[in-house]
């Protein structure tokens, strides 16, 4: 098999995939109506709906996951948060231009979403730009409004052709990229010979970080259980010498920064640092070994979740130390989100044993919180905007008790079958 058949096929593949999973997701849809009576069951509508959003959307999802799996750089993490903003700016792109009424003709070829297909629909069927389904007041007064569905229109044909057709653009590119039996290219990607730019980055930080492990591994050589939380803390700055790095720059930022402008990019930051922790032992083959070890096969959850939460609170020292002045709510909000954000981070990777899962979870959700700015006290879950209640800690910090308890009955019933 040639590599350019093999992508094509990965890239299918992707396709029946994704198409599967948005079937399932229509019939789920159907059976709902059916099942709360709300109109007449119509599956030929469902079916034109969907038809008319969704396949861009796979087309373009599929082809940029051949992508970036095709280019060592984006494969990783670094990739996950790339992939993010380009969905991200795919989407404001699209939203903003129909908003503004089509004034960027060519923004509609890059509708992958269908976002601004369906906003053009409703401006001129409903005439609003927004929708919000259970989210706004009402008027039980005024009468029923029946939305007859969206409808193709003459000067949406080409646009919705082309957002179709432009990701097999990608395809090429990726197949300039991808490596099967070369042995520079494999090389290169091993780490063996020439590596990749991340690589070098770390590599140069690497003398500065050892040195400041050797320090850091001394309280962790008494082989107690708090020993062994510290040690996992602090191989994540030896496995990572960037982290190092993100340290000293939240430091510096923090001096110099208001709070308001910098808690964002460093729960960001945080956030793709600590998703690692929970998963790179699957990952490396070594859960066996951890489990031989005392009280860390029984404990394994807690364990983690302490180093996790013991990093954060070291990456984040200058936030938290800057924000006591500022009160005790203030103080207990960040410290609540720092908690929040090492929870969710365990407990998906233990769950899932893959890192991108937080990922995607958290960015999606951090986005809704940095475009909120602070306007609901709910989203403000580590304070950003100075808006965070009793109320909005008490409800992540049950967000986070529960993903712990979900994630630890999950490992013990996993640990029970092996």
């Amino acid at each position: 098999m040639r590599s350019g058949e093999y992508l094509l096929g990965k890239f299918l593949g992707n396709l029946v995939f994704l198409a599967t999973f948005v079937c399932g997701f229509m019939l789920s849809s159907m059976v709902m109506l059916a099942v709360r009576g709300e109109a007449r069951l119509e599956p030929f509508v469902f079916i034109g709906q969907y038809l008319l959003l969704t396949p861009a959307a796979i087309v373009f999802v599929s082809a940029v996951a051949v992508l970036f799996e095709s280019i060592p750089s984006l494969s990783g993490k670094f990739g996950d948060v790339v992939y993010f903003f380009l969905w991200s700016t795919v989407i404001g792109l699209v939203v903003a231009n129909e908003t503004s009424h089509g004034r960027i003709n060519w923004a509609r070829c890059f509708d992958f979403t269908g976002f601004g297909f369906m906003i053009d629909q409703m401006q001129r069927t409903l005439h609003t730009e927004s929708v919000s389904i259970g989210a706004s007041s009402f008027d039980p007064t005024k009468p029923t409004i029946l939305f007859s569905g969206l409808t193709m229109t003459r000067e949406w044909v080409l646009p919705r052709l082309i957002s179709l057709l432009v990701p097999l653009s990608l395809l090429p590119v990726a197949a300039l990229f991808f490596h099967r039996f070369d042995p520079v290219r494999t090389g290169r990607v091993s780490g063996k010979g020439r590596r990749n730019w991340i690589g070098k980055i770390q590599n140069l930080f690497k003398p500065l970080s050892r040195r400041a492990v050797a320090i850091l591994m001394v309280p962790g050589r008494s082989g107690s259980f708090p020993g062994a939380i510290w040690t996992d803390a602090a191989l994540t700055l030896t496995l990572y010498p960037l982290v190092f790095v993100a340290f000293v720059a939240i430091t510096i930022a923090t001096c110099f920064a208001p709070l308001a402008g910098i808690l964002p990019m460093v729960f960001a930051a945080l956030a793709i640092i600590v998703s690692d922790t929970a998963t790179r032992d699957a990952r490396a083959g070594t859960t066996a070994s951890l489990r031989s070890i005392p009280r860390l096969r029984e404990n394994y959850v807690w364990w983690k979740l302490s180093s996790t939460c013991l990093l954060s609170l070291v990456l984040c020292a200058a936030p938290v130390l800057k924000t006591i002045p500022l009160g005790l709510m203030a103080w207990t909000a960040l410290v609540c989100g720092i908690v929040f954000v090492a929870a969710t981070s365990t407990a998906l990777g233990v769950i899932t044993s893959n890192p991108k899962t937080f990922i995607v979870g958290f960015l999606t959700f951090w986005y809704v919180v940095v475009n909120d700015h602070g306007l609901n006290s709910r989203l403000d879950f580590a304070g950003f905007y100075g808006h965070a209640t009793t109320t909005t800690m008490f409800l992540y910090g049950a967000i986070s008790v529960a993903a712990i308890l979900f994630a630890q009955f999950f490992y013990r019933a996993r640990l029970a079958r092996t």
